[in-house]
């Protein structure tokens, strides 16, 4: 009979619930038996009264740090394996640990199976010697240690290898954000319970209306929505009650959880995402959204439109704030890349965040089809031809409604991904040239700042603006670059304003023939041509082309690079450069304008 391998003993200290859950479940992987500590004195605690062969650490904690438990642990006869496992980047701390004889030292994000096999080695290792030395790991999961910069002769070395490393680390995977339930969502469970009765066709209007006073704040927005002149032209004050009837309970049930959806994103405290600039988007692409749906013609059901614009952006936060260290490098990342922040999720989850956003509602038991578009903002427009016709239409519209909101806001991520509505869609679900749209949706996003109390206005834009020579040669109703330029820091102009002013040339959805006749075909100056993935036309000595969708990094880049000089040399071709994600689709472009097919940017999993 073989023997028993002996039971391995592991305490994990961390003030992070979800961080010691994912350890202790890698580390029972393999073989562990697991007890967690929220702080240092209560690790303390339990490891003098057990017989621990590993403790795993954070150091930032309250009442006891990571640190001042390490150096306690050492003093111990009989010490256990010490491992660090931290976001904190203190050379000094980590100097110091090192010298003290601590045995490893790991930065957040860690890949949890190779973490945890590398502990096995490292306390069998201990049990044959009685010590340990520092180990070096060469693995996935020593991408983020931290023996390499203890070393390091100076700060700029150090943030060359923090670069190298945060370009090989994997910050998520699906399995650590399937561990995230409903209660992660930033949602009281008043309001969940009165968005369930709401949209339960055997639920009493008394009974919905008794849910929704529960929570003061959403009480009192409904009150005022529903006594507004949209919904009551006779004057009188309705109450509660009549104002469910009057907007309608299913309608009710959505708006209870957009409106909170709102607020809640205001008071979100992530430290990785700028939260000011997606409250004020969560705002404008509800409003936007409002706008759309008054111009539909032929649709019979507006269910879950204004609910996913005003949360399209919400699972990202959610992600930023279960898993800080994570989005973080995956922030750092992308900044440092170029990349779309949507093509890194889509990566690393094997979903997007709308879509992870949908589960975590569903989890909550809201009806799928207030919640059906939502899933589907990330998608591109492509992918969306392959829905039911109905669901592809509100898709649509949500997804125009969110970029007509980002541009009335008009401050974007590097990261953001920028994706234009092919001319088609903006005409079916617009009826309004762009410039209307959006001045309309900026009116709606400054009145409902102003209700909230706040006066300090939009988030701003770069400051550093540079003119640039703009040609579109498409219809100009239906434009939306003139509107994203000053964003990513270029002020278009009709004329040449200046020498060296970069030229950009929108030629989206035009045929050769539009573009022949178009005077920026003639321009001789060096610039970049604009269009979508599959129509690549074939760049020439002066001109560059740039395929959309791209991250708006990668859009600033492309128009600065092909900036024209005076007097400069004569160039050789200045080829095409890509986007960070793209969605092929058909092109009008004949086979003499369009280039080879390696030319084109590859369809994306995003």
């Amino acid at each position: 009979m073989s023997e028993q391998k002996p039971k391995r003993l592991a305490i994990v200290v961390d003030d992070e619930a979800i961080a010691r859950k994912m350890l202790m479940f890698a580390l029972q992987h393999e073989g562990f038996q697991c007890d967690q500590a929220s702080d240092g004195h209560e690790a303390m605690q339990k490891i003098t009264s057990g017989d621990y062969q590993l403790v795993v650490t954070d150091l930032a904690m309250p009442h006891k740090n990571g640190h001042a438990l390490a150096v306690e642990l050492l003093k111990l006869e009989k010490r256990p394996t010490i491992a660090i496992h931290t976001s904190v980047v203190e050379p000094r701390i980590v100097k110091d640990l090192m010298n003290r004889g601590v045995d490893d030292i790991v930065y957040k994000p860690t890949h949890y199976a190779a973490f945890a096999a590398k502990m096995v080695a490292l306390v069998e290792r201990r049990n044959r010697s009685g010590t340990t030395d520092m180990m070096v790991a060469t693995d996935e999961a020593s991408s983020g240690t931290l023996a390499g910069l203890a070393g390091a002769a100076d700060e700029g070395e150090r943030n060359r290898m923090s670069r190298r490393q945060a370009k090989t680390v994997k910050p998520l995977t699906a399995r650590s954000v399937n561990t995230l339930g409903g209660e992660s969502l930033p949602f009281s469970d008043g309001v969940i319970e009165a968005c369930r009765l709401a949209c339960n066709p055997n639920s009493e209007v008394h009974d919905i209306s008794a849910a929704i006073r529960r929570e003061p704040g959403l009480s009192a927005e409904l009150t005022r929505l529903g006594n507004s002149s949209f919904y009551n032209r006779s004057g009188s004050n309705l109450r509660l009650e009549e104002v469910v009837v009057r907007i309608g309970r299913r309608h009710v049930g959505e708006l209870a959880l957009a409106l909170n959806a709102s607020s809640s994103i205001r008071e979100m405290a992530v430290t990785s995402m700028n939260v000011p600039l997606a409250w004020q988007r969560s705002l404008a692409a509800r409003a936007a959204a409002k706008i759309l749906i008054s111009l539909r013609k032929n649709s019979s059901s507006n269910a879950g439109i204004l609910l996913s614009a005003a949360m399209h952006s919400l699972g990202r936060l959610v992600l930023a704030k279960a898993f800080p260290d994570d989005m973080a490098t995956m922030i750092q990342h992308a900044n440092d890349s170029g990349e779309a922040l949507t093509v890194l999720e889509q990566r690393a989850l094997s979903a997007t965040q709308s879509e992870m956003l949908a589960r975590l509602l569903n989890k909550c038991q809201i009806p799928k089809d207030i919640i059906g578009p939502l899933q589907y903002i990330d998608k591109s427009y492509r992918q969306l031809e392959d829905l039911d016709p109905a669901d592809r239409e509100d898709a649509e519209l949500v997804k125009v409604a969110v970029l007509i909101g980002w541009l009335a806001v008009g401050h974007w991520e590097p990261w953001d991904l920028v994706e234009i509505p092919p001319v088609s869609v903006l005409r079916q679900h617009g009826c309004r040239p762009v410039s209307e749209l959006v001045k309309r949706t900026r009116e709606a996003l400054l009145e409902m700042m102003a209700e909230f109390g706040d006066s300090g206005g939009l988030c701003e834009s770069s400051s550093d603006q540079t003119p640039c020579l703009y040609h579109c040669v498409g219809e100009r109703d239906w434009d939306i670059l003139q509107w994203m330029l000053p964003a990513v820091g270029f002020t278009p102009a009709e004329t040449d304003s200046q020498e060296n002013a970069a030229m950009v040339i929108n030629a989206m959805d035009v045929t050769r023939r539009q573009f022949a006749k178009h005077p920026a075909a003639r321009e001789p100056r060096r610039g970049v041509m604009l269009v979508r993935s599959g129509q690549a036309v074939r760049p020439s000595a002066h001109r560059a082309v740039h395929t959309f969708p791209c991250s708006v990094a990668s859009l600033a880049k492309a128009i600065s690079a092909n900036r024209f000089v005076q007097n400069e040399p004569s160039l050789e071709p200045v080829g095409h450069t890509r986007g960070a994600a793209a969605d092929v689709t058909a092109s009008d472009f004949t086979a003499s304008d369009v280039t080879a097919a390696g030319d084109a940017a590859p369809v994306p999993n995003a």
